[in-house]
């Protein structure tokens, strides 16, 4: 299942539980017996409307009492009405871009200029595919991780519900928060996606054959990864375990295994998990800056440069760390935090969020 359609069958399902929690026209036989029943107790009364009023609560609260797909429509097109793109074309042009700059809006009343959050920047054709015997030897790890592979095809927040407590009952808040953030992840890594227009593993050699169906998109960079790095910065700032990003934390560990994972099944790049890593965490960053009121810089990825004395680059929470530190030449997280929009309607869900962590021993 790919990103886009694992989104689509998520936000279906979403409204699907949301028409069935609402008891009216949730089936037909509701449907007739509702009319049957009005028909009896009502009769041929003339109505007399009742006085109505204004809405008495605020923009947020009148979004809680929305639908949870509807509510989501909303936050997410308030998130992304600040994001824009900027495409780098090759000195001689070709068919695909050099590379992507995802902006982020900047702050101050009015203000139209964008500012860097993350530039990815394309590997060669010769990179990936000097890659592609690293992507061979992965699978050896297949059955050992199959059911991971499987699991995290269709829902990843339980991954991280396993090492914190927010489970649905205690957390509603913070797994809303978690969900939409993937929603945002969608659109904005498909943009870079089909701009740079990276192959598959299994375009390099017909040996790799993916243990799962290959999505139908470009591979850099991972949407899994992107994904799983936007989340763990998202709690890491939530639970204040800390920012910058601690690599060797158990919320960073496992957004590298699942993106280790990706490798193992034969769909993705170390690089691709590597680009995925950096714009995951700016995107982390930019939502819960917008959310809590906090800063967010820019950072760069070069495919190019991922790579060690010409030899294909590996990745995992020890590569991480060195492109956390500044210790390798494909990234770059420069000191410069500036100040982002607030979100209103995005931060009245992060603050309940907030509170929900800060209760979670209740």
């Amino acid at each position: 299942m790919s990103l886009l359609n694992a989104q689509n069958a998520q936000n279906a399902q979403n409204a699907q539980n949301a028409q069935a929690s609402g008891g009216a026209g949730a089936s037909d036989l509701m449907a007739a017996a509702l009319m049957r029943t009005r028909d009896a107790i009502v009769g041929t009364e003339t109505i007399a409307p009742q006085a109505g009023q204004d809405a008495t609560l605020d923009a947020a609260e009148r979004l809680r009492r929305m639908e949870p797909a509807f509510r989501r429509a909303v936050l997410l097109s308030e998130l992304l009405e600040d994001i824009a793109f900027q495409v780098e074309d090759y000195p001689q042009k070709r068919a695909t871009a050099r590379a992507v700059t995802v902006l982020r809006r900047k702050a101050g009343e009015g203000a139209a200029d964008h500012a860097p959050l993350a530039r990815i920047t394309r590997p060669e054709a010769a990179d990936l595919g000097g890659a592609a015997p690293l992507v061979m030897a992965y699978a050896e790890l297949r059955a050992d991780r199959l059911a991971e592979i499987l699991a995290q095809r269709e829902d990843l927040i339980p991954f991280f519900a396993s090492i914190l407590p927010i489970t649905p009952a205690r957390a509603p808040a913070v797994i809303e928060m978690l969900e939409t953030g993937l929603d945002l992840v969608t659109p904005v890594v498909m943009r870079v996606k089909i701009a740079l227009g990276c192959p598959r593993p299994s375009q390099f050699s017909p040996l790799i054959q993916p243990m799962i169906p290959e999505p139908g998109h470009p591979t850099l960079p991972s949407g899994h990864a992107t994904q799983m790095f936007t989340m763990a910065a998202m709690l890491s700032q939530l639970t204040g375990a800390g920012d910058p990003l601690v690599s060797d934390s158990q919320l960073y560990r496992l957004a590298c295994r699942i993106a280790i994972n990706r490798t193992v099944a034969g769909v993705h790049f170390p690089a691709d998990s590597a680009a995925g890593a950096v714009l995951g965490i700016q995107l982390g960053r930019y939502l819960m800056a917008r959310g809590q009121g906090g800063t967010v810089g820019s950072a760069s990825f070069d495919g190019t440069a991922f790579g060690s004395a010409n030899q294909p680059r590996d990745f995992h929470h020890g590569v991480l760390d060195q492109m956390a530190r500044g210790a390798d030449p494909s990234t770059a997280f420069p000191g410069d935090a500036a100040a982002v929009r607030p979100a209103p309607l995005w931060q009245s869900l992060v603050g309940r969020a907030a509170q929900e962590w800060q209760t979670r021993w209740s």
